[in-house]
């Protein structure tokens, strides 16, 4: 017989377990898989320590209440609990089948609103850098030899003028825009290296081009023509540049404030983050250069193209929420209520 009853028994260890519990979550978000995280000396090394200590805590106790109360709700829960703290500890990172596809459907989406500040903060740039371009040039046409060499302005594309389509020019031009973009974006991404100065400096950069041009359009009463240029692969062609200044900046900021983790241990999760973020960049690119090539050399009414880039952008952003009602309801619902069912007295 058990020296004392069930109730006591959740009453004098309920908050062991809720600590593993909290912890648990904490690992699961922030550190993944514990065995190729532990930082020698570090704060991180006490916190793993302790959370393994806790979780042979709750397995002892999981075997005693089996032992002594058998299959009760008490014993689903310590199963169910030390399950999961077994699985941060133990389990080894593997390339499941489907993984990436689950992190393309599912995962992405969710990193990236947990990381949209960063994304923020590049979009910002850019659109102010090349909002301030537009007025500058636009006051005085002048002012766009600034940014932009005489003999680039000289040679603009003229309204309806199209270049002649043909499959094997059009993947050319493809092969060529699409490693041209891949390469802007590994700048802004390693730009993060320096503070996420330079990171800064090429999402001004190319906000400040696509300001002037568009204020030299405007001046010439071509704006339609030039956006009917730009938007339809400027969708995803622009995701993609934010989403690598994104990357950038997540970097710079692990190395300017690491918060509570070392300076390198910060940079270590900041980085496998980030690096999600530039795959899917680059992916992203592959659907613009294609658009550019086949899509934009036509000579279609520039409703078309319109409708077309809004069509993208409705896809796009559609394929960022996905999940966002099931993290809605997670988070009313709140993640203590497995806890809160033994209903513990205080």
């Amino acid at each position: 017989m058990a020296s004392i009853t069930e109730q006591e028994f959740i009453d004098l260890h309920s908050a062991a377990w809720r600590e593993l519990e909290s912890e648990t979550a904490y690992f699961n978000k922030h550190m993944g898989r514990l065995r190729n995280r532990i930082d020698s000396g570090s704060l991180t090394r006490e916190r793993v320590d302790h959370y393994i200590e806790l979780y042979n805590q709750v397995a002892n106790h999981l075997a005693y209440s089996r032992t002594f109360y058998g299959e009760t709700q008490t014993s689903e829960y310590l199963n169910r609990l030390a399950g999961n703290a077994h699985a941060v500890i133990y389990t080894k990172t593997v390339l499941r089948p489907g993984a990436a596809l689950s992190f393309l459907g599912k995962g992405f989406p969710k990193l990236f609103r947990q990381e949209i500040r960063f994304f923020i903060v590049a979009l910002l740039a850019f659109f102010i850098a090349g909002l301030i371009a537009f007025i500058y040039v636009s006051i005085d046409g002048r002012n766009a030899l600034a940014f932009v060499d005489e003999f680039t302005l000289m040679n603009l594309r003229e309204e309806g003028s199209y270049d002649d389509f043909t499959a094997s020019m059009a993947s050319l031009n493809g092969s060529y825009i699409g490693s041209n973009n891949i390469f802007v974006c590994l700048q802004a991404f390693a730009g993060g290296l320096t503070l996420g100065i330079y990171t800064l400096y090429m999402l001004i950069q190319n906000g400040i081009i696509i300001g002037v041009l568009g204020a030299v359009y405007a001046s010439k009463g071509s704006s339609a023509f030039f956006w009917s240029l730009i938007l339809p692969h400027g969708v995803t062609e622009l995701f993609s540049i934010f989403l690598s200044g994104a990357a950038g900046f997540m970097i710079g900021m692990a190395i300017i404030r690491p918060g509570k983790l070392t300076r390198k241990t910060a940079l270590v999760e900041a980085g496998k983050k980030s690096l999600k973020l530039m795959i899917m960049a680059v992916l992203f690119l592959i659907p613009s250069a294609l658009i550019e090539s086949f899509f934009t050399p036509l000579d279609l009414p520039y409703w078309s193209k319109f409708v077309f880039s809004i069509g993208m952008f409705v896809l796009l952003t559609l394929y960022l929420c996905i999940g966002v009602i099931r993290e809605i309801k997670d988070k009313r619902k709140g993640t203590a209520g497995d806890l809160n069912d033994l209903q513990i007295t205080e």
